[in-house]
């Protein structure tokens, strides 16, 4: 890594720039953020009776102990494949019995880190359900695995999570079924993807509070893309200087940017760290620098500068509950447009 802007490397694609950025002059702090961030609440655990669903406990303890947040353990029982046909009452009892014993369980290992929980069984298909009890009952959170008891498909996500995932008001935590457990876990390191737009700045309150209560450390990471030149013919040294220039103009603004807010979280005893990246494929390059810098966890905003409100998440948001890779918080900044009418189900 280097902190030096070479314009005419031609090999520095996807290579980080800068580590740390405290040597930068600040500039002006600019307008406050109109999102305050996105307090945590109200977690909301969907469960489906298998232990590879299980595993998101240890990470639903972890953000509940940051917020003092109320978990909710849901389990929503499927009714029979033709739902016309009667339901057998005392198979309901049996299944209800069940589910309840195993979250009963679960709720148990909650209390004995001092949280507040609550259960609940309802019957329906999973995803509607979950959407609608995470709508009704204002849940701030909605922690998935990103597989439940159809286990692990060949696809980065299970059908239901999918399904929730396309009408669910509420932010997201993913947590990949391979990196997931049943031991406690601590976070040392949390990358916050930023894009130099007011509306991602959603989630410095929100990681703030996760590495406080963690004594973790923030990593701003920005990408700045190469501008895209299409031509028949092989760019011309003009066309080259060109592209050069705006890529080091970019890069020079997102170093002073990031510097502002290093310094401004530092000053609360954050401890911060400014990585910056040269690429043209953003998601890609923030999931190799999460793996680079060994984050335990990313946090984004769904949506950053171009806040599309026809789509619940952004371009890059998207990638990445869809990549898998690392455990990723989502936090969801248009919650109160999704709400609107007209809007159940935006993207379809």
């Amino acid at each position: 890594m280097t902190s030096d802007v070479a314009a005419d490397d031609s090999s520095r694609e996807g290579r980080p720039m800068i580590n740390g950025a405290s040597d930068v002059a600040p500039t002006p702090s600019p307008t406050p953020n109109p999102c305050a961030g996105l307090a945590i609440h109200h977690i909301l655990v969907p469960l489906d009776g298998s232990a590879i669903a299980e595993r998101v406990v240890p990470f639903v303890t972890a953000v509940a102990a940051a917020f003092s947040a109320h978990i909710t353990l849901l389990r929503v029982l499927d009714p029979a494949d033709d739902p016309r046909a009667p339901i057998d009452a005392l198979e309901w009892e049996m299944a209800r019995a069940e589910a309840q014993t195993q979250l009963g369980q679960i709720e148990a290992t909650f209390h004995g880190h001092g949280f507040a929980t609550t259960v609940e069984i309802i019957q329906g298909k999973a995803a509607e359900q979950i959407a609608h009890f995470g709508r009704t009952h204002e849940a701030d959170l909605v922690v998935l695995s990103s597989h439940g008891a159809g286990g692990l498909n060949g696809w980065s996500l299970g059908g239901t999570v999918q399904k929730l995932l396309a009408t669910t008001h509420a932010s997201v935590l993913i947590v990949p079924a391979q990196r997931g457990g049943l031991e406690p876990i601590r976070f040392h390191k949390i990358l916050l993807p930023l894009d130099c737009s007011q509306r991602a700045e959603c989630i410095l309150p929100t990681a703030t509070e996760l590495a406080r209560a963690h004594d973790a450390q923030l990593i701003l990471a920005h990408v700045v893309p190469e501008p895209e030149m299409p031509r028949r013919m092989p760019r011309s040294s003009e066309d080259v200087s060109l592209a050069e220039r705006v890529v080091e103009l970019n890069f020079s603004e997102a170093k002073r940017y990031l510097a502002d807010i290093q310094r401004r979280l530092s000053t609360s005893g954050a401890r911060v760290d400014v990585q910056i990246v040269v690429s043209p494929r953003r998601t890609q390059t923030l999931h190799e620098l999460a793996r680079q810098e060994h984050a335990d966890l990313v946090v984004l905003a769904a949506h950053g500068s171009t806040a599309d409100t026809k789509q619940r998440y952004g371009g890059v948001a998207s990638q990445f509950l869809h990549e898998g890779g690392e455990p990723v918080i989502i936090l969801q900044d248009l919650a109160e447009v999704l709400h609107a009418p007209g809007q159940e189900r935006p993207g379809h």
